[in-house]
């Protein structure tokens, strides 16, 4: 199979077992908000990542199915707090969960996907299910404190690249580390191999998250799918702004240093910060940042023994999202 057919084979075998978790499940008043969330679509990417970590070591689709499962429906659990918490009504150009069913309802929502999560971790077989439920606790208390340093980070008047990192290290870092270290697990690799694949995630997280970060400013917003420049419109803490502050003087440090959560630039505003981002080689520093590290995160993959072309493959297109 080809890179492209491979990742839709696998993404559609996700599909498949995501729609059959709750196809059943009453009382409808909770899980048609459920299975609502379960069939918003995206990409995946971190049941895939898990898959073809698994994969490396001759571990079927099937045997690690559940964890991929898992990491997805913790996305998700995580996606519809964050919504309740950010007050979004909309997110990949659906209704978020709140507004449609209530803030009770949605709490429950995310509470039921994180007990789904739980319960397709229990059915992995393996003779290591204690390493998987220890990486698995891991994984939520990371990405719950990145949360947290996230509803607070774009506060800080002194905010630095290592601050936001950081943050960046747990809310998104954490369930792509643990995607592919259970991977491994499954695989019975070794407890070093297992490091590196955590730290290959770490780096994954950080360059996506970077990109992230870039293409809210700089993507067509036709093809993006959101408003350019919405992060800097919302007042959002991202590295961008983290880098803008620490490079600039003058007037250009003031412009920057009155962005805050709630009060951010208007869209009038966006092209003159891109022009001064630009200027202050923040975008191209953003570029070589998100390169750097899928190079570092391709280096400790490539060190793993076994096949990991295709796994190498991901990591690259995930860093060349057109922009």
């Amino acid at each position: 199979m080809t890179q492209k057919t491979t990742l839709v084979h696998l993404q559609s075998e996700i599909e498949s077992s995501l729609t059959g978790l709750v196809k059943d499940h009453r009382p409808d008043e909770l899980y048609d908000s459920v299975r609502y969330v379960i069939s918003g679509g995206g990409k995946r990417l971190r049941p895939v990542l898990l898959l073809l970590s698994a994969k490396i070591f001759d571990v079927s689709i099937k045997r690690a199915m559940p964890l991929g499962l898992a990491v997805e429906l913790i996305h998700n659990f995580s996606l519809v707090h964050d919504d309740i918490m950010d007050h979004a009504d909309s997110r990949r150009g659906r209704k978020t969960v709140h507004v449609l069913w209530g803030i009770d309802t949605a709490i429950l929502c995310g509470d039921v996907l994180l007990a789904l999560a739980s319960e397709c971790i229990s059915q992995a077989s393996d003779s290591n299910q204690s390493h998987l439920t220890r990486v698995y606790g891991t994984m939520i208390r990371e990405l719950c404190e990145g949360q947290a340093l996230d509803m607070h980070i774009g506060l800080k008047p002194d905010l630095t690249t290592d601050d936001y990192l950081h943050m960046v290290d747990g809310k998104t870092g954490g369930l792509i580390s643990a995607s592919l270290e259970m991977g491994g697990i499954i695989g019975n690799v070794s407890s070093e191999t297992c490091m590196v694949l955590r730290e290959a995630g770490k780096s994954i997280g950080r360059a996506f998250q970077i990109l992230d970060d870039l293409l809210d400013l700089v993507a067509d917003d036709h093809r993006w799918g959101k408003v350019q420049g919405g992060d800097l419109i919302e007042g959002k803490g991202t590295y961008l702004l983290a880098e803008s502050r620490l490079r600039s003087k003058g007037k250009d440090a003031e412009f920057f240093a009155k962005i805050r959560p709630g009060d951010g630039l208007s869209p009038d505003e966006i092209p003159v910060a891109r022009s001064k981002m630009e200027a202050l080689g923040v975008l191209y520093n953003a570029r070589q940042q998100v390169q750097n590290y899928t190079n570092d995160a391709l280096t400790k993959i490539k060190s793993i023994s076994g096949n990991t072309e295709e796994l190498e493959a991901l990591i690259t297109d995930m860093a060349q999202r057109i922009y």
